[in-house]
């Protein structure tokens, strides 16, 4: 690793060194953003790449925001960690890191690995020190820590690479004559890689190297073992030759491999690579490519079962038989046909079957293009996966589209490479992916017919249409056997009849029947028969199979207190909620539902997608919904009906939303410790269990999870009758977290939504609260007039009320208005108004808050005397009170009072004192609000350099949070040079 400042670390937890520092990254999220720019190190990264990266398919709208506050977050963190000049630099609409890629922990990896594989035949010890080297760079699952699609996918692709770089040092060690040596590491290697035919194969041949043939055979029998309980196939062809030239002692197998020729087809005996790390050189170069670049062999596990559908498969290899004695370009195949038509496993299957004409290759993207839980994959993403198949390196990658198609299809020239696109949308999304070499097939499978790549490009289109009977029967014969299926034609019959000849349906059946102990399908055909006339409205609108019977089998399996858990999970936030949330639906405490969420992950009707968070895909929420609604139409006997009332949706959803509204509001009032109390709605009072947010660290991380839930659940309990209070209360308590975050147009919505919940209820303190938040979101938007009038409405009602304590808050929003508008003068009565009035209810924090508003407020009438006594008497309110937001943004005031006096020094100081506690909380906003004060005072002492990084440090999170502020700030910036300083008075 890096000897110099930096030290990044991908090869384990993300981590990051500046000298002997370590420094903190950051929520997951923010580690996730640092780890998308390292591994594309020195590049651009468009910030849709990185949006991708994070939030997947589902960005809220606030996305674009949160990521630029992560990457200032990020910069900062580094620079008070030391860095002098800043990390990551904004390019286009995108960013880049600068580091050397010594610094990387991954690319140290692999400059070692290429060395290696450099000095293997020369220097086989060398070598082997290394591979040594290179491997102690791991420190366990590259990045561990993080989450979401795009984390597990190069978790994959690293833990591959990892993968074969072991191989690669354990066949070095065989090649140099230390086979006894290698024997314990790989027992632990198999251990934790059991299904790795890989290492199987070099652990018989070290044991048969180390005179212990006996043992060797039954590393095979075990492994045989293994694949056929686990995955139901054989050992491949690798395994069983190594067992077989050991069961007949094959003398040359003693024999190192740098002391061997090559096989018949030019290549090395030894030696294979899965993900790109190149294992053992080749001994000529599949069409005319260096030794080095690898052959990725990426296809699908093929259905050992697969059956029917000849004459396709004999179709698709004439196809390509003649394509490649033409010699005249890249062969196209469309597959097409409806869903479940079995398009996929056709695919895979036929590839596996021409796989051997392909010598340089076989690639499987999966492109998404009709997929209910994934966006279809654009082609920038899928050709950067497509040359990182091919070793390109993810920083080495050209940020272009047209620059990205010309390397891959430099890269592909002259190779004999077969490409499998599954799931494509359109022509359009796969056309740029298409090779040009004359050796070359694609395979692409889409329910789209592709008619501009038939007509434009010359593909063979290939339409699968439902199996035969015969064939349905035949592949029900193949996976259950003959036995069972011809025990009771009129099952079989009937069962063929439902499926309509699909073989996915057909498919789930089998496995249905295998799994019981009786393999009958007579069972199975009566309960088809029985659900058709209950399901009937979640028929497939072309298909007579009802699909959503195979969900009932796993919903029927379940626990009475499981399954009800999980219809009224359709009630929860589509983007998913705890287990104390969902534990509130069911009336039960969180220890009480864990269970019920081990049945529903165990059946897949829910999945963890982070610890102690849980999601269910549209399909299965639609299905858990329909449940939900045909219960509450059922039938209530006398003995039962007060549970299933006590079950229904409304009753369940007003748990969830007290539960939520309890959990937001003690989170908001620790955020921001001078919110007024609220008397809660009781089904928040009485709400099950509010989590922990006790501290503020918790409080802001619980809002972070949850905010994009609680945005959509106020909307949604907007419209319910009867959840008016707790609508605008739930607004009212996101209100604080959202201003810190500056999602103006978040706080704009859902006070907007409570706004409407208060008036339909005629609910006069709601609609107070809610047109005074409102109109604090209109002002931090920069909507002045609109949010006057809202405040006006808001005074005049907590007027008639008799409501002191938001008359004061109005009198200081209002103040806050017109100050923004420079009428000071007008301005002040109504701070004044907002002493007295937190004064009179003894609200020393409200009282506090407003004498640092009058004291601004003065100071910008030029009274900076009066102002500094006010903001004084401010901070002695704020002593020991806890409130530290509003002693920062009084250490503010004191600060621009001082330097309006010419007492610069005292200026900083109390500057200063704010970012010190800005820093603390993480208030962003408000600690770029005194940077930019930290710059008039710099640039009014001449120090002209200080002014500037104190301007740049502000303008950086301007930029991410109010574009008017950051122009301001641009504008004092591109001033710089000519200005001079400003006068005290």
């Amino acid at each position: 690793m890096s000897r110099g400042p930096e030290k990044f670390v991908l090869l384990g937890p993300v981590r990051a060194w500046h000298g002997p520092a370590e420094v903190r990254l950051g929520s997951p999220r923010q580690r996730l953003v640092m780890s998308v720019l390292l591994l594309r190190r020195a590049l651009p990264v468009p910030a849709d790449d990185l949006l991708d990266a994070v939030w997947g398919d589902r960005p809220p709208p606030s996305a674009a925001n949160q990521l630029q506050i992560y990457v200032h977050r990020l910069r900062r963190a580094m620079e008070q960690a030391g860095r002098s000049e800043s990390l990551i630099e904004s390019v286009g609409s995108g960013y880049r890191l600068h580091a050397p890629p010594e610094a990387v922990d991954l690319e140290v990896f692999q400059a070692t690995m290429s060395e290696a594989q450099d000095v293997r035949r020369a220097e086989p010890d060398r070598a082997r020190a290394l591979l040594g080297q290179a491997l102690a760079l791991w420190q366990g699952v590259a990045l561990a820590d993080l989450p979401g699609e795009w984390a597990e996918a190069q978790r994959v692709r690293l833990n591959r690479m990892h993968l074969d770089a072991l191989e690669t040092s354990l066949r070095l060690a065989l090649e140099t004559g230390t086979a006894h040596d290698i024997v314990g590491e790989l027992a632990d290697v198999i251990d934790r890689n059991p299904l790795d035919e890989r290492f199987r194969e070099i652990l018989m041949l070290a044991l048969y190297r180390s005179g212990r043939q006996a043992a060797a055979l039954e590393v095979y029998t075990d492994v045989r073992t293994v694949l056929a309980e686990e995955l139901g196939i054989d050992p491949g062809q690798a395994l069983r030759q190594m067992y077989e030239g050991i069961l007949r002692a094959d003398p040359d197998l003693l024999v190192p491999e740098s002391g061997r020729g090559e096989s018949q087809d030019g290549r090395r005996i030894l030696g294979r690579s899965e993900s790109g790390v190149v294992v053992s050189a080749l001994g000529r170069s599949p069409a005319s490519v260096p030794a080095s670049l690898p052959i990725p062999a990426q296809l699908p596990y093929d259905l050992p079962v697969f059956s029917g559908r000849a004459r396709e498969i004999e179709e698709v290899v004439e196809v390509a038989e003649a394509g490649r004695h033409r010699g005249v370009g890249t062969v196209l195949c469309v597959v097409g046909g409806s869903a479940g038509v079995g398009k996929t496993t056709f695919a895979v299957h036929a590839a596996h079957r021409l796989a051997q004409d392909y010598p340089d290759g076989q690639i499987h993207l999966d492109l998404h293009g009709f997929d209910p839980q994934e966006s279809p994959v654009p082609p920038r993403r899928a050709m950067r996966s497509l040359l990182e198949s091919f070793g390109v390196l993810a920083d080495r990658l050209p940020e272009d589209l047209d620059a990205q198609t010309a390397l891959y299809r430099s890269l592909l020239a002259d190779r004999r490479v077969l490409l499998l696109l599954d799931n494509a949308r359109d022509a359009r999304q796969v056309r740029p992916l298409l090779p040009s070499a004359p050796g070359a097939l694609v395979l692409i499978t889409s329910r789209d017919q592709m008619s501009g790549l038939v007509v434009r490009d010359g593909a063979h289109y290939l339409p699968l249409e439902t199996l035969t009977a015969t064939e349905a029967h035949a592949l029900l014969v193949r996976r259950l056997g003959a036995a069972c299926v011809d025990a009771d034609p009129a099952a079989t019959e009937a069962i063929v009849e439902r499926s309509a000849g699909l073989p996915l349906a057909l498919a789930l059946i089998a496995a249905r029947a295998a799994t019981r102990r009786a393999r009958s399908l007579t069972a199975i055909a009566d309960e088809l028969r029985r659900t058709a006339a209950t399901l009937d409205a979640l028929a497939d609108s072309d298909r007579s199979l009802d699909v959503r019977s195979v969900f009932s089998w796993s919903y029927e399996a379940l626990p009475d207190d499981a399954a009800r858990l999980y219809r009224l999970s359709s009630l929860a936030p589509s983007t998913g909620c705890s287990a104390a949330a969902l534990a509130a639906l069911v009336a039960v405490d969180e220890a009480g539902v864990r269970g019920m969420l081990g049945e529903l992950t165990k059946a897949h009707l829910l999945e963890e997608f982070e610890p102690g968070r849980f999601v269910s895909h549209d399909l299965l929420r639609e299905y858990a919904a329909e449940l939900l609604a045909a219960q509450e139409g059922a039938h209530q006997g006398p003995d039962e009906g007060a549970h299933l009332r006590a079950d229904t949706k409304g009753a369940a959803f007003r748990r969830l939303l007290g539960h939520c509204l309890r959990t937001a509001y003690a989170a908001a009032r620790t955020v921001a410790v001078n919110l007024p109390s609220l008397a809660l709605h009781p089904d928040a009072a009485d709400a099950v269990e509010a989590e922990d947010v006790s501290e503020p660290a918790r409080a802001v991380a619980w809002f972070a999870q949850e905010a994009e839930g609680l945005i959509h659940l106020v909307t949604r309990a907007g419209a319910v009758p009867g959840c008016e209070t707790q609508t605008w209360q739930l607004a009212w308590s996101l209100m604080e977290y959202l201003q810190r975050e500056g999602r103006w147009d978040d706080q704009i919505t859902t006070q907007r939504a409570a706004l409407d919940a208060a008036l339909r209820a005629g609910d006069s303190l709601g609609q107070a609260h809610s047109h005074r938040n409102l109109g604090r979101a209109y002002v931090q938007a920069g909507q002045l007039d609109e949010a006057h009038e809202q405040l006006d409405h808001a005074l005049a009602l907590f007027e008639k009320l008799g409501d002191l304590d938001g008359q004061a808050r109005c009198h200081g929003n209002l103040g806050l208005v017109l100050t923004r508008r420079g009428r000071y003068g007008v301005a002040l009565p109504h701070v004044h108004q907002a002493v007295e009035q937190f004064e009179a209810v003894g609200d020393r924090l409200g009282q506090a808050a407003a004498l640092n508003n009058l004291g601004w407020t003065y100071a910008q009438t030029g009274c900076h005397r009066e102002a500094l006594e006010y903001c004084r008497r401010a901070l002695v309110l704020l002593h020991d009170a806890g409130d530290r937001v509003a002693e920062a943004a009084t250490w503010d005031s004191v600060g621009y009072v001082h330097h309006r006096l010419g007492e610069y020094r005292k200026a900083l100081d109390s500057y200063d004192r704010a970012l010190e506690l800005d820093r603390q909380l993480g208030d962003l906003f408000n600690e770029a609000e005194t940077l930019a004060h930290v710059g008039e005072t710099r640039l009014a002492m001449g120090d002209r350099a200080g002014a500037r990084e104190a301007w740049q440090a502000a303008l950086a999170v301007f930029q991410d949070l109010d574009p008017q502020a950051a122009a301001r700030v641009g504008e004092q910036l591109a001033g710089l040079d000519g200005a001079v300083p400003d006068s005290p008075h």
